[in-house]
Protein backbone atom coordinates (compact mmCIF):
# COMPACT_ATOMS: atom_id res chain seq x y z
CA UNK A 1 0.00 0.00 0.00
CA UNK A 2 3.07 2.51 0.96
CA UNK A 3 4.65 1.67 -2.55
CA UNK A 4 1.35 2.27 -3.98
CA UNK A 5 0.68 5.54 -2.11
CA UNK A 6 3.76 7.13 -3.05
CA UNK A 7 3.53 5.94 -6.85
CA UNK A 8 0.62 8.17 -6.65
CA UNK A 9 2.08 10.93 -5.48
CA UNK A 10 5.15 10.56 -7.78
CA UNK A 11 2.87 10.30 -10.55
CA UNK A 12 0.40 13.59 -9.56
CA UNK A 13 4.17 15.81 -9.16
CA UNK A 14 4.86 14.64 -12.47
CA UNK A 15 1.74 16.18 -13.88
CA UNK A 16 2.31 19.45 -12.63
CA UNK A 17 5.67 19.73 -13.65
CA UNK A 18 4.73 19.08 -16.93
CA UNK A 19 1.20 21.82 -16.56
CA UNK A 20 3.62 24.15 -14.80
CA UNK A 21 6.39 23.90 -17.88
CA UNK A 22 3.73 24.20 -20.51
CA UNK A 23 2.60 27.26 -18.80
CA UNK A 24 6.08 28.87 -18.27
CA UNK A 25 6.77 28.26 -22.08
CA UNK A 26 3.91 29.67 -23.32
CA UNK A 27 3.36 32.54 -20.90
CA UNK A 28 6.19 33.41 -18.78
CA UNK A 29 9.49 33.38 -20.21
CA UNK A 30 11.07 36.70 -20.13
CA UNK A 31 14.62 38.12 -21.49
CA UNK A 32 16.40 40.78 -18.86
CA UNK A 33 17.02 42.70 -21.91
CA UNK A 34 14.40 42.51 -24.32
CA UNK A 35 11.66 42.49 -22.14
CA UNK A 36 12.29 45.31 -19.45
CA UNK A 37 11.73 49.11 -19.99
CA UNK A 38 15.53 50.25 -18.99
CA UNK A 39 14.80 53.55 -20.82
CA UNK A 40 12.10 54.22 -17.88
CA UNK A 41 14.95 53.82 -15.17
CA UNK A 42 14.36 56.47 -12.29
CA UNK A 43 17.98 57.70 -11.11
CA UNK A 44 15.74 59.44 -8.29
CA UNK A 45 14.06 56.59 -6.93
CA UNK A 46 14.92 56.85 -3.00
CA UNK A 47 18.12 55.60 -1.09
CA UNK A 48 15.31 53.46 0.65
CA UNK A 49 14.15 51.45 -2.29
CA UNK A 50 17.48 50.47 -2.90
CA UNK A 51 18.73 49.57 -0.05
CA UNK A 52 15.57 46.76 0.06
CA UNK A 53 16.39 46.27 -3.60
CA UNK A 54 19.93 45.13 -2.56
CA UNK A 55 18.73 43.17 0.30
CA UNK A 56 15.78 40.83 -1.82
CA UNK A 57 19.57 40.48 -3.99
CA UNK A 58 21.37 38.99 -1.47
CA UNK A 59 19.01 36.43 -0.26
CA UNK A 60 18.85 35.53 -4.18
CA UNK A 61 22.64 35.03 -4.06
CA UNK A 62 22.07 31.50 -1.68
CA UNK A 63 20.84 30.18 -5.13
CA UNK A 64 23.52 27.42 -5.37
CA UNK A 65 22.59 26.07 -1.83
CA UNK A 66 19.09 26.70 -2.01
CA UNK A 67 18.74 24.57 -5.59
CA UNK A 68 21.79 22.17 -4.85
CA UNK A 69 20.61 21.18 -0.99
CA UNK A 70 16.53 20.64 -1.97
CA UNK A 71 17.45 18.79 -5.30
CA UNK A 72 19.41 16.32 -3.24
CA UNK A 73 16.36 15.92 -0.41
CA UNK A 74 14.18 14.85 -3.97
CA UNK A 75 16.15 13.76 -6.63
CA UNK A 76 14.59 10.59 -6.65
CA UNK A 77 10.98 12.23 -7.74
CA UNK A 78 11.10 13.40 -11.29
CA UNK A 79 8.49 15.72 -10.94
CA UNK A 80 9.99 17.57 -7.67
CA UNK A 81 13.51 17.63 -9.15
CA UNK A 82 13.15 18.61 -12.91
CA UNK A 83 10.71 21.56 -10.79
CA UNK A 84 13.68 22.44 -8.71
CA UNK A 85 15.61 22.50 -11.96
CA UNK A 86 13.24 24.91 -13.22
CA UNK A 87 13.00 26.96 -10.64
CA UNK A 88 16.70 27.66 -9.98
CA UNK A 89 17.00 28.93 -13.48
CA UNK A 90 13.90 31.24 -12.93
CA UNK A 91 15.49 32.53 -8.93
CA UNK A 92 18.56 32.91 -10.80
CA UNK A 93 17.30 35.14 -12.81
CA UNK A 94 16.01 37.32 -10.41
CA UNK A 95 19.13 37.77 -8.63
CA UNK A 96 20.77 39.15 -12.28
CA UNK A 97 18.00 41.32 -12.97
CA UNK A 98 18.14 43.50 -9.44
CA UNK A 99 21.37 43.33 -9.19
CA UNK A 100 21.10 45.18 -12.73
CA UNK A 101 18.54 47.60 -12.00
CA UNK A 102 21.21 48.97 -9.00
CA UNK A 103 23.82 48.75 -11.79
CA UNK A 104 21.67 51.16 -14.10
CA UNK A 105 20.33 53.25 -11.19
CA UNK A 106 23.23 54.15 -10.10
CA UNK A 107 22.54 53.53 -6.91
CA UNK A 108 25.72 51.06 -6.70
CA UNK A 109 28.77 50.72 -8.47
CA UNK A 110 30.17 47.48 -9.71
CA UNK A 111 32.63 47.58 -7.35
CA UNK A 112 29.71 48.46 -4.57
CA UNK A 113 27.69 45.39 -5.47
CA UNK A 114 31.20 42.83 -6.10
CA UNK A 115 32.05 44.15 -2.19
CA UNK A 116 28.42 43.24 -0.87
CA UNK A 117 29.02 40.09 -2.43
CA UNK A 118 32.31 39.22 -0.68
CA UNK A 119 30.74 39.56 2.63
CA UNK A 120 28.13 37.09 1.97
CA UNK A 121 30.29 34.06 1.34
CA UNK A 122 30.92 33.07 4.34
CA UNK A 123 27.52 31.91 4.96
CA UNK A 124 25.82 28.70 4.20
CA UNK A 125 21.74 28.20 3.64
CA UNK A 126 21.09 24.78 5.28
CA UNK A 127 17.76 22.85 5.23
CA UNK A 128 15.71 24.25 7.63
CA UNK A 129 13.57 20.83 7.80
CA UNK A 130 14.21 17.03 7.18
CA UNK A 131 11.98 15.60 5.21
CA UNK A 132 10.07 16.17 1.34
CA UNK A 133 6.95 16.60 2.87
CA UNK A 134 7.99 18.92 5.33
CA UNK A 135 10.07 21.39 2.31
CA UNK A 136 7.34 21.37 0.19
CA UNK A 137 5.35 23.00 2.83
CA UNK A 138 8.17 25.64 3.70
CA UNK A 139 8.95 26.48 0.11
CA UNK A 140 5.34 27.16 -0.21
CA UNK A 141 5.24 29.35 2.59
CA UNK A 142 7.97 30.97 1.17
CA UNK A 143 7.20 31.92 -2.31
CA UNK A 144 4.28 32.95 -1.34
CA UNK A 145 5.73 35.44 1.72
CA UNK A 146 8.55 36.41 -1.48
CA UNK A 147 6.07 37.13 -3.66
CA UNK A 148 3.90 39.45 -1.35
CA UNK A 149 7.59 41.19 -1.23
CA UNK A 150 7.87 41.96 -4.83
CA UNK A 151 4.27 43.08 -5.05
CA UNK A 152 4.70 45.70 -2.55
CA UNK A 153 8.37 46.39 -3.65
CA UNK A 154 6.71 47.09 -6.88
CA UNK A 155 4.03 49.57 -5.29
CA UNK A 156 6.84 51.50 -3.65
CA UNK A 157 8.59 51.74 -7.78
CA UNK A 158 5.25 52.43 -9.16
CA UNK A 159 4.92 55.49 -6.83
CA UNK A 160 8.51 57.00 -6.86
CA UNK A 161 7.59 56.97 -11.12
CA UNK A 162 10.36 54.03 -11.80
CA UNK A 163 8.99 51.86 -14.49
CA UNK A 164 11.81 50.29 -14.66
CA UNK A 165 11.77 48.73 -11.73
CA UNK A 166 7.95 48.06 -11.33
CA UNK A 167 8.57 46.42 -14.84
CA UNK A 168 11.05 44.09 -13.70
CA UNK A 169 9.10 43.83 -10.45
CA UNK A 170 5.92 42.36 -12.51
CA UNK A 171 8.01 39.25 -13.98
CA UNK A 172 9.31 38.13 -11.03
CA UNK A 173 6.11 38.50 -9.09
CA UNK A 174 4.53 36.06 -11.52
CA UNK A 175 7.45 34.14 -11.14
CA UNK A 176 7.34 33.79 -7.14
CA UNK A 177 3.26 33.18 -7.98
CA UNK A 178 4.19 30.57 -10.22
CA UNK A 179 6.54 28.77 -7.94
CA UNK A 180 4.17 28.85 -5.26
CA UNK A 181 1.27 26.91 -7.07
CA UNK A 182 3.58 24.77 -8.00
CA UNK A 183 4.14 24.01 -4.33
CA UNK A 184 0.62 24.32 -2.98
CA UNK A 185 -0.60 21.60 -5.30
CA UNK A 186 2.06 19.35 -4.25
CA UNK A 187 0.68 19.95 -0.51
CA UNK A 188 -2.59 19.09 -1.73
CA UNK A 189 -1.42 15.87 -3.27
CA UNK A 190 -0.32 15.36 0.21
CA UNK A 191 -2.95 15.82 2.09
CA UNK A 192 -5.31 13.52 -0.25
CA UNK A 193 -3.17 10.99 0.08
CA UNK A 194 -1.59 11.52 3.99
CA UNK A 195 -4.07 13.62 5.50
CA UNK A 196 -3.05 13.11 8.98
CA UNK A 197 1.18 13.18 8.46
CA UNK A 198 0.80 16.03 5.97
CA UNK A 199 -1.45 18.16 8.84
CA UNK A 200 0.94 17.71 11.46
CA UNK A 201 3.76 19.07 9.30
CA UNK A 202 1.81 21.97 8.17
CA UNK A 203 1.48 22.73 11.59
CA UNK A 204 5.28 22.09 12.81
CA UNK A 205 6.50 23.58 10.11
CA UNK A 206 4.13 27.13 10.56
CA UNK A 207 5.19 27.30 13.96
CA UNK A 208 9.42 26.74 13.22
CA UNK A 209 8.87 29.19 9.93
CA UNK A 210 11.03 31.48 9.12
CA UNK A 211 12.83 33.18 5.83
CA UNK A 212 16.01 32.32 5.42
CA UNK A 213 17.29 35.99 5.42
CA UNK A 214 17.33 36.09 9.15
CA UNK A 215 20.18 33.59 9.40
CA UNK A 216 22.49 34.76 6.50
CA UNK A 217 22.47 38.51 5.72
CA UNK A 218 24.58 40.63 7.64
CA UNK A 219 22.46 42.83 10.03
CA UNK A 220 19.78 41.62 9.21
CA UNK A 221 17.39 43.21 11.74
CA UNK A 222 18.27 46.63 10.44
CA UNK A 223 17.39 45.51 7.26
CA UNK A 224 14.38 43.60 8.51
CA UNK A 225 13.20 46.98 9.99
CA UNK A 226 13.92 48.85 7.12
CA UNK A 227 11.65 47.00 5.40
CA UNK A 228 8.38 46.30 7.98
CA UNK A 229 8.75 50.56 8.14
CA UNK A 230 8.63 50.77 4.33
CA UNK A 231 5.67 48.51 4.35
CA UNK A 232 6.88 45.31 2.48
CA UNK A 233 6.39 43.07 5.08
CA UNK A 234 4.93 42.99 8.47
CA UNK A 235 4.33 40.46 11.01
CA UNK A 236 0.38 41.37 10.56
CA UNK A 237 0.74 40.87 6.65
CA UNK A 238 2.15 37.75 7.17
CA UNK A 239 -0.93 36.74 9.37
CA UNK A 240 -3.66 38.39 6.75
CA UNK A 241 -1.84 37.84 3.54
CA UNK A 242 0.77 34.34 3.86
CA UNK A 243 -0.67 32.36 6.96
CA UNK A 244 -4.23 32.10 6.61
CA UNK A 245 -4.57 32.28 2.90
CA UNK A 246 -2.58 29.50 2.66
CA UNK A 247 -4.85 27.26 4.81
CA UNK A 248 -7.98 28.70 3.21
CA UNK A 249 -6.36 27.89 -0.51
CA UNK A 250 -5.62 24.17 0.94
CA UNK A 251 -9.54 23.54 0.77
CA UNK A 252 -8.68 21.68 4.01
CA UNK A 253 -12.16 20.95 6.94
CA UNK A 254 -13.05 22.78 9.69
CA UNK A 255 -11.62 20.43 12.25
CA UNK A 256 -8.02 20.46 9.99
CA UNK A 257 -7.83 23.87 10.17
CA UNK A 258 -8.22 23.46 13.65
CA UNK A 259 -5.53 20.98 13.64
CA UNK A 260 -3.00 23.16 11.76
CA UNK A 261 -3.31 25.17 14.60
CA UNK A 262 -5.53 28.13 13.63
CA UNK A 263 -7.93 29.36 16.81
CA UNK A 264 -11.38 28.00 16.26
CA UNK A 265 -12.84 31.38 15.61
CA UNK A 266 -11.09 32.33 12.43
CA UNK A 267 -11.14 28.32 11.39
CA UNK A 268 -14.91 28.27 11.57
CA UNK A 269 -14.93 31.90 9.57
CA UNK A 270 -12.94 30.27 6.96
CA UNK A 271 -14.55 26.79 6.61
CA UNK A 272 -18.17 29.16 6.44
CA UNK A 273 -17.07 31.15 3.92
CA UNK A 274 -15.53 27.98 2.07
CA UNK A 275 -18.69 26.68 2.39
CA UNK A 276 -20.91 29.27 1.02
CA UNK A 277 -18.61 29.30 -1.94
CA UNK A 278 -19.48 25.60 -2.55
CA UNK A 279 -23.24 26.38 -1.90
CA UNK A 280 -22.99 29.43 -4.59
CA UNK A 281 -21.13 27.27 -7.17
CA UNK A 282 -23.69 24.88 -6.81
CA UNK A 283 -26.47 26.99 -6.88
CA UNK A 284 -25.26 28.59 -10.17
CA UNK A 285 -24.10 25.17 -11.87
CA UNK A 286 -28.26 24.19 -10.87
CA UNK A 287 -29.44 27.45 -12.77
CA UNK A 288 -27.52 27.32 -15.53
CA UNK A 289 -29.38 23.40 -16.19
CA UNK A 290 -32.95 24.87 -15.71
CA UNK A 291 -34.63 24.56 -19.21
CA UNK A 292 -36.44 27.70 -20.20
CA UNK A 293 -39.64 27.28 -21.18
CA UNK A 294 -40.79 29.04 -24.95
CA UNK A 295 -42.50 31.37 -25.80
CA UNK A 296 -45.86 30.60 -25.03
CA UNK A 297 -48.57 30.26 -27.80
CA UNK A 298 -50.88 33.09 -28.81
CA UNK A 299 -54.07 34.18 -27.64
CA UNK A 300 -57.13 33.38 -30.00
CA UNK A 301 -59.01 36.87 -30.89
CA UNK A 302 -61.94 37.42 -28.83
CA UNK A 303 -65.32 34.89 -30.00
CA UNK A 304 -63.12 32.68 -32.01
CA UNK A 305 -61.33 29.62 -31.79
CA UNK A 306 -58.12 28.30 -32.10
CA UNK A 307 -58.28 25.07 -34.63
CA UNK A 308 -55.83 22.91 -34.21
CA UNK A 309 -54.71 20.24 -37.17
CA UNK A 310 -55.28 16.78 -36.72
CA UNK A 311 -52.37 14.42 -37.61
Amino acid sequence: MTRSVNAEIEEAFYENFLKFFKLAEERRRWDIDRDIPWKQVNPESSDLTADIVQSFSAVEMFLPDYTSKIMELVRRSRGRAWFQANWGYEESKHSLVLEEWLLRSGKRTEEQVKEFERTLLGAEWKLPFETARQMIIYTMIQELATGLNYTNLRRRAEAEGDGALAGLLKWVSADESSHYNFFRRGVKVYLSREPEETIADIKYVFSQFAMPAQALIPDWDKRGEMIEAAGIYTPKMYLQKIYRPILEDLGITRQQLKMAGLPANVADQIADRADEKEADEKQAARAQTVSVPGDPAPLAPPGRRLIRSTP
